[in-house]
C-alpha cells in the first residue's frame, strides 16, 4: 500500500513504524474477513428472496417443504413465508452492520497508511 518510489528495508523503519505497518496489516485482514462476510450474506438473501418469490404462486393447501437439520418436513406455506420474511431482515440487518463495519475499516486503513507514509518520507512519528 505504501507508495512504490520509497526504498526503505525493514531494519531501517523504526519498531515504532513497524507496529503502525503491523497493525495496518491486521486492520486489512479483518477488512478482508468482513468483505466475505458480507458476500456470503447477500448470497444467503438472493436465496431468501428467491425462495420468497417462488411461495407467491403457491396456494394455502399445496406441499411446501423445507429443510430442518438433515430432514425434509412438510410445513405450511404461510408459516414459511413467514419464516423466510424475518430472515431476509434479519439479513438485509446484518448486511447493513458489515457495511458500515467495512467503511471504517476503510477509512481507518486509509488514515494508517498516509501516517505511515509521511513518517516514512518525513522522518515523523506515526501517531495512534
Amino acid at each position: 500500500m505504501l507508495k512504490e518510489g520509497l526504498k526503505i528495508t525493514s531494519s531501517e523503519i523504526p519498531p515504532q513504524i513497524q507496529q503502525q505497518i503491523i497493525r495496518m496489516q491486521q486492520l486489512q485482514q479483518s477488512l478482508e474477513l468482513l468483505i466475505s462476510q458480507r458476500t456470503q450474506l447477500e448470497i444467503q438473501l438472493r436465496e431468501t428472496e428467491m425462495a420468497l418469490k417462488e411461495l407467491e404462486g403457491v396456494k394455502p393447501e399445496d406441499a411446501v417443504y423445507k429443510i430442518v437439520g438433515p430432514l425434509l418436513v412438510k410445513a405450511d406455506p404461510s408459516k414459511v413465508k413467514g419464516e423466510l420474511e424475518d430472515l431476509k431482515v434479519s439479513i438485509d440487518t446484518r448486511i447493513k452492520t458489515l457495511k458500515r463495519q467495512e467503511e471504517r475499516s476503510r477509512q481507518q486503513l486509509e488514515e494508517m497508511r498516509e501516517k505511515i507514509q509521511a513518517a516514512l518520507q518525513g522522518g515523523v512519528s506515526p501517531a495512534g
